[in-house]
């Protein structure tokens, strides 16, 4: 696994499988799991593919949020937008349409933008697996489907960190490019998410039964990953 990233008070990494080895983000290539210094990657940094793009956006003072673009079509989603305005930015940056808000959980650092974002863009569909979920429109579980342009969207669903946590699989049919997944707060570069309301059983199944059956090549989002000796630690 290819990492990069790093935050003041959480490690934030935008991890690839492969393809894009090398690339280079703030002071660390894609090809090293070491950490550089805090600050670098408090700006917003693009990654591209022939078939989507994806903006890591900074968020809070700890946070990251994530425009996903297809490429063919523009349209756009975004991932957990805490900071409403930050995306209606980069969206009228990349001249994109927003159609789409994938939601991973309920907590305020990832949802607690969704009811302004929706009044600030019409028509946004708000996917999320939690009736707590600020805005949803569209309730997923497990497996279900849907398309962002022409990507294809698989939800997992990773209960544990929250009971209705959701991690997103893009795919783009019949494209050789690696997939993405976005994981919220399920999977962190130093270990997992805290047990707020699940079991260790249930982590486990997420991360070895679910996320660990995923393809080898698969382009991981790595969202709020905590400071490693916290996390390690276990606080």
């Amino acid at each position: 696994m290819l990492l990069v990233g790093c935050r003041k008070r959480l490690w934030c990494a935008l991890s690839f499988l492969g393809a894009v080895s090398g690339y280079r983000v703030g002071s660390a290539w894609f090809g090293s799991s070491v950490p550089q210094t805090e600050f670098e990657l408090r700006e917003s940094k693009v990654v591209s593919q022939s078939n989507m793009k994806i903006e890591l956006l900074p968020a809070l003072s700890d946070n990251y949020m994530y425009l996903l673009i297809d490429e063919e079509t523009k349209e756009a989603a975004i991932v957990d937008p805490v900071q409403p305005q930050k995306v209606v930015d980069s969206v009228k940056k990349h001249g994109v349409k927003l159609t789409s808000v994938l939601t991973t959980h309920h907590h305020w650092d990832h949802a607690g933008g969704n009811e302004k974002l929706v009044k600030m863009v019409s028509g946004l569909r708000v996917y999320g697996g939690d009736s707590r979920v600020g805005a949803v429109t569209q309730r997923v579980s497990h497996l279900t489907t849907f398309q962002v342009g022409s990507l294809h969207v698989k939800c997992l669903f990773t209960p544990c960190h929250t009971s209705g946590h959701i991690c997103y699989y893009v795919t783009k049919p019949n494209s050789s490019e690696p997939p993405a997944l976005f994981t919220g707060d399920t999977l962190f570069v130093a270990g997992c998410g805290k047990f707020f309301e699940g079991t260790a059983e249930e982590m486990y199944k997420a991360l070895i039964e679910v996320l660990g059956r995923l393809p080898p090549e698969t382009v991981n989002t790595l969202e709020a990953v905590y400071l490693f000796n916290a996390n390690i630690k276990g606080s």
